[in-house]
């Protein structure tokens, strides 16, 4: 829910502003937008009354005395929306080890991920303890390479299930992810044609 009930302050530097609320619950999840763009995300202090700095540049060009629009949305732990954050996160240029978010459920007890390929079979590929995951967000890390087919490209299919002390699963979230192999781009040598402006292009 968007919270209008907020103040500005100086922030520690010169290129930082202070902002200062009191979210509906001392347990709810912060996200703090300075024109659109999201500079403090699952902020969590643990009190109802929080305080953040956050860049005063807003993601643009404008000028020091510009306006500037500031947004604080606050939700209950579970009830965030899946848009806020993006559910798969990946490394820089590691497409085939994708990293997954979802959020938590405070009476889990564990969280079981799943992993189809397309065309292929579903396996278990972790058990998670839900205790290791304290915050509003649980992630989870691939560690073996996901098949991308070269620079085709291959779709893969990924499922989260909480489950409960006695064993119950039910569906928490499921994503597509589409892996591609990026790593090793083809090499192409230019050399000069047999005119000016013609060239000779080698992959």
């Amino acid at each position: 829910m968007l919270n209008e009930s907020f103040r500005l302050a100086a922030g520690a530097t010169r290129d930082t502003l202070g902002v200062v609320w009191t979210a509906h619950a001392a347990n709810a999840v912060s996200f703090v937008y300075v024109n659109g763009r999201l500079e403090a995300e699952a902020f969590a202090p643990g009190r109802a009354e929080r305080s953040i700095d956050v860049p005063w540049h807003g993601g643009d060009d404008r000028p020091p005395g510009a306006a500037r629009v500031v947004e604080i949305h606050d939700f209950d732990p579970g009830a965030i929306p899946e848009e806020i954050q993006p559910a798969i996160t990946v490394p820089p240029e590691l497409f085939t080890l994708p990293v997954l978010r979802f959020s938590t459920v405070p009476d889990a007890a564990r969280y079981r991920i799943y992993h189809r390929p397309a065309g292929g079979m579903e396996t278990r590929i972790a058990e998670l303890d839900a205790g290791n995951f304290n915050g509003p967000w649980a992630e989870y890390a691939c560690s073996d390479a996901l098949d991308a087919r070269a620079l085709a490209g291959h779709w893969h299919f990924f499922r989260v299930e909480t489950v409960t002390a006695f064993g119950i699963e039910s569906r928490r979230e499921s994503w597509a992810w589409f892996a591609a192999d990026t790593s090793s781009p083809p090499r192409a040598a230019i050399e000069q044609g047999s005119a000016p402006g013609l060239y000779n292009i080698r992959f």
